[in-house]
């Protein structure tokens, strides 16, 4: 490949993410309360985002590997968009798919940041696989919980994970939803040192 290739594949992604950071952005008319209503009235017992998946317990893995990289640009982009720490993105990621497009949990949470179909669709989420909106609209929804709970990561990450219907005046007492939270910000510390390490 040439690098007049390269380049013009890389003038494409940074094109493509500007347009996706457009659609999310233009959305004047959007409320977190239109996503939580029809979270609850969902039939399905599988509500929110990244409810059915399975996180591990926190661990001392390291953050760091030819994986983190790879959406670094969407991160950063993302996380200027809707004023969140990059680390706090990838550390959900790091948790929900382990950097893996493709993932699908056995409750139909999709992709890196296991967007649940009805959610995904409220989001404005096309492709819940495409990387970009993926990281877009779990980023936003993330950040919307975040306003939610007047800024109580804990709670704000539990309804991530659980659903904002199951979190009310504290972390549901599900272990699933403690192992989560504990795991997110574990990961979100160690993204954090890796940052201050490097300078940035």
């Amino acid at each position: 490949m040439s690098v007049e290739s390269v380049f013009q594949n890389i003038e494409s992604i940074y094109q493509r993410i500007d347009a996706i950071k457009r659609r999310f952005g233009a959305s004047p008319g959007y409320r977190f309360e239109h996503i939580l209503q029809s979270t609850i009235e969902s039939e399905s017992s599988s509500t929110g985002i990244g409810e059915a998946s399975e996180p591990a317990e926190p661990t001392t893995a390291s953050v760091t590997g030819p994986e983190t990289g790879i959406y670094d640009g969407t991160i950063e982009a993302a996380a200027e968009r809707f004023s969140i720490p990059a680390e706090l993105i990838k550390a959900v990621i790091k948790q929900e798919s382990n950097y893996d497009t493709r993932a699908v949990s056995h409750k139909g949470a999709m992709g890196l940041m296991q967007l649940m179909p009805e959610t995904a669709r409220s989001l404005g989420v096309e492709d819940p696989f495409d990387p970009e909106e993926n990281i877009f609209g779990g980023t936003r929804y993330l950040v919307d919980l975040i306003n939610l709970y007047e800024g109580n990561l804990n709670k704000a990450l539990a309804a991530y994970n659980a659903g904002p219907q199951r979190v009310t005046t504290r972390v549901p007492n599900i272990p699933e939803t403690r192992g989560f939270v504990d795991a997110v910000l574990h990961f979100y510390e160690d993204y954090s040192k890796t940052t201050d390490e490097e300078g940035f």
